[in-house]
């Protein structure tokens, strides 16, 4: 019997606000992460944050990330998770899925006989999900937040 490792701190959804207003906020370029750049020196256009993270208002909802098994992908506890439920799950693609009624964040890998929930730290097993078996599919990762 496969170990399932499943996630509590993912079980609170956040909705997304009732009204969103536009704010937008200036976009003023590229910044280098390399050499220095003089690509900073002017304003492009803006940003409306609302419009860029969710593109279907009814189904998108948040999470807090509650663990570290996803850390290969650079998605730590703490990181807001942007998720829409309206979204489908391509192979390879970051999901949110309930298991057992606790949600986990995992990688979605198709296979002839079977699904597979990756996560991307290499000292976690995967989770095989075989035809019968209980799996609930929440959304698919959009964006993760990250606060430095």
């Amino acid at each position: 019997m496969e170990t399932k490792i499943v996630n509590a701190g993912l079980n609170r959804l956040i909705p997304i606000a009732a009204e969103l207003f536009a704010s937008e906020v200036p976009l003023l370029g590229i910044v280098s992460a390399g050499f220095p750049s003089e690509a900073f020196n002017y304003t492009e256009e803006s940003i409306d944050f609302n419009r860029m993270l969710i593109k279907h208002r009814e189904t998108t909802f948040c999470l807090w990330a509650g663990g570290d098994s996803m850390r290969g992908d650079g998605i730590f506890k703490g990181d807001l998770l942007v998720v829409d439920k309206l979204e489908e799950p391509y192979d390879n693609s970051i999901v949110i899925f309930s298991i057992g009624g606790e949600f986990t964040l995992k990688r979605l890998k198709y296979h002839a006989n079977y699904v597979e929930l990756l996560s991307s730290n290499p000292e976690m097993e995967s989770i095989i999900v075989r035809e019968g078996e209980e799996l609930k599919r929440w959304g698919v990762l959009r964006f993760v937040i990250k606060k430095f």
